[in-house]
């Protein structure tokens, strides 16, 4: 039976770390609280999301046992035992607790740079599996892995659950490693085996929001400022598209970023979206979202609608690490050891 706290909208907490943009002390504690009173219990945290792990310690100190917390191991080195328990004790003590509920790989061991040295995925398993026996963290999850790493990794330990890129705009993979095919294979996989699905950036990053404006640009401080579908030369087609859509979210008397929610949702098999608000606007955007049920009739319009975008515009790439240099991924071990 899974956990009464694992809410269906749940926050991503990204952006309350600074991941898009700055956000001061304040309006992230309102963002947190905001998210409770609305009734999503799940956080998802990560040791690489900037300062979301020490602002959530400090907005959830004496409301700990109300939330099923997550947080992620980065592969900024080989996954061994001493890497992540070393990784998790910064997270407990950022955090302010004693344990993590949910205790994910961010990506595979090779998803930024290439180690010679690194454990089988087995062998990740059997380390993840003496961190659940210490009473530190509750259930094992991984993001963003091909099937053949979780089943490879399910050997070993007990798989919670798989959290995936996955909306309106991320339906199809690819084999780069990051677009997985999440609809294709990963879901279906996941039914199969009883493992939760988490879809992540179901507004991907913002184009799924009400009222783009063509002309928008991004500072560099804003990760999108390096995201293709956010360069100037597409980023006005994806925000014309979303214009469309929002008109169609409004003729069924809801909004864009319902929509977006909702979409995700109508998957079977994925439990929880996680959505990445900044203020508590933006929860409040969100109210009745997870109650939306689109028919197939729906889901046909919407599809035709996507299928209007141009073929240059659709080949932008959501992610990239063009702007994650091997440094970079080294300083942020140093940083895990204190070096």
């Amino acid at each position: 039976m899974s956990d009464p706290r694992l809410s269906k909208l749940a926050l991503g907490c990204y952006p309350l770390g600074g991941g898009y943009g700055n956000l001061d002390v304040e309006t992230a504690g309102a963002t947190v609280d905001a998210a409770l009173d609305a009734g999503w219990t799940f956080f998802d945290t990560a040791e690489g999301y900037l300062d979301s792990e020490v602002r959530l310690g400090r907005f959830l100190a004496r409301r700990r046992d109300q939330v099923f917390l997550a947080t992620k191991v980065f592969p900024n080195e080989p996954y061994t035992y001493e890497n992540m328990r070393v990784s998790l004790n910064n997270s407990l003590r950022k955090l302010r607790t004693d344990r993590v509920d949910l205790l994910q790989l961010h990506g595979p061991p090779d998803w930024v740079i290439t180690f010679n040295d690194a454990p089988s995925m087995a062998e990740v398993g059997e380390s993840l599996a003496r961190l659940v026996e210490s009473g530190d963290v509750l259930n094992v999850g991984v993001c963003n892995l091909p099937v053949p790493l979780m089943e490879e990794l399910s050997s070993t330990v007990k798989l919670f659950s798989t959290q995936n890129l996955w909306s309106l705009y991320d339906q199809v993979g690819t084999d780069d490693g990051i677009h997985l095919p999440v609809g294709e294979s990963i879901i279906p996989w996941s039914r199969d085996n009883g493992v939760h699905v988490f879809a992540f950036s179901p507004l991907a990053r913002g184009l799924l929001a009400d009222g783009l404006s063509p002309d928008r640009t991004f500072p560099t401080h804003d990760e999108r400022f390096y995201l293709p579908r956010f360069h100037p030369d597409v980023y006005p087609e994806w925000a014309r598209l979303s214009n469309r859509l929002e008109g169609w979210a409004r003729d069924h008397g809801r909004t864009l970023v319902q929509l977006a929610v909702a979409w995700t949702l109508a998957t079977p098999g994925v439990t929880s979206t996680l959505i990445g608000a900044k203020t508590p606007r933006h929860i409040q955007a969100m109210a009745g979202a997870d109650e939306w049920e689109l028919s197939e009739g729906d889901l046909q319009e919407i599809d035709d609608i996507v299928a209007t975008l141009p073929p240059e515009a659709a080949a932008a790439l959501s992610i990239v690490w063009d702007h994650f240099p091997e440094d970079a991924v080294r300083a942020m071990a140093d940083r895990r050891h204190g070096r």
